[in-house]
């Protein structure tokens, strides 16, 4: 068994091992990291194969640990903290800041390493079945902002303290995206496979409620009857209220915790992370 960095060839083999363990992951996505972090993206492998792997992406001043997994067939055998310990050891010497968002059961192994959860996070999901309501050519044409670009980097910045543009504005340029904008919220969606989207990063200022129900209707008019998935933070009770009014359904649990001078993050802002 030895671990090393992955490789483009290693995709394949991930998405299977992240079906089998129930992990959501997107091929497109997992590219991306490795294009912009490839110093940040370990695999263990066992007779050249890969039975698991840990990525992370850097931001200015923080870095997002992502994708840490386990072939169910070679889990409590200790490979799991050798791979974590593997990449944590790189970037809490590098980074100020690093967070993740966690399976609950995995809660005491990250306290262990110093990590605190700070912010619980539903998955929510819609399979097409959504209240009435209308949305006209003239509502399609104010989503489609111009400016996009411009918006998200002001309202991201103020939502997570720190410029996180050069991965995130890559993360939203696949051919399946779309993208809307309006002076106080932003929102991206993309199809992440044959059965649904994935609905994120989806940023909303507060005491703009009615922007965020525009871009709520505009997704679903778009997206037809594909089913849409989310990761919202419980704690903004208002982006909980606007998914369970538009029929969405909590479907899981996980823990955004942070390690480190952690630097708090507007969750009041945040109706949908990035994937």
């Amino acid at each position: 068994m030895y671990i090393g960095w992955l490789k483009f060839v290693d995709v394949p083999e991930l998405v299977k091992i992240a079906e089998e363990v129930g992990w959501l992951l997107d091929g497109y996505h997992v590219k991306l990291m490795m294009m912009h972090a490839p110093h940040l993206c370990y695999g263990a492998y066992e007779d050249g194969v890969l039975v698991g792997a840990v990525m992370a992406i850097e931001f200015e001043r923080s870095a997002m640990i992502k994708y840490f997994m386990v072939k169910p067939t070679h889990q409590k055998q200790g490979l799991g903290r050798r791979l974590f310990n593997t990449l944590f050891g790189v970037l809490k010497d590098e980074h100020p800041s690093l967070y993740l968002h966690a399976n609950p059961v995995l809660k005491d192994f990250f306290e262990k390493s110093g990590f605190q959860s700070v912010m619980e996070v539903g998955r929510f999901l819609n399979v097409g079945k959504v209240p009435p309501f209308s949305f006209t050519n003239a509502q399609a044409k104010e989503l489609d902002g111009g400016n996009f670009d411009a918006t998200i980097r002001k309202i991201d910045f103020e939502t997570f303290g720190e410029d996180r543009m050069s991965f995130m504005l890559d993360e939203m340029e696949r051919n399946s995206s779309l993208k809307f904008a309006l002076p106080n919220s932003f929102q991206h969606s993309s199809v992440i496979n044959a059965r649904g989207v994935y609905l994120g990063p989806w940023q909303c200022r507060e005491g703009s409620d009615d922007e965020a129900e525009k871009m709520m209707q505009g997704v679903l008019y778009f997206r037809g009857l594909k089913k849409v998935l989310a990761d919202v933070p419980l704690g903004n009770k208002r982006a909980v209220k606007l998914f369970e009014e538009y029929h969405f359904q909590q479907k899981g649990t996980f823990l955004h915790m942070c390690y480190g001078d952690y630097h708090p993050v507007k969750f009041e802002n945040i109706y949908a992370f990035s994937l």
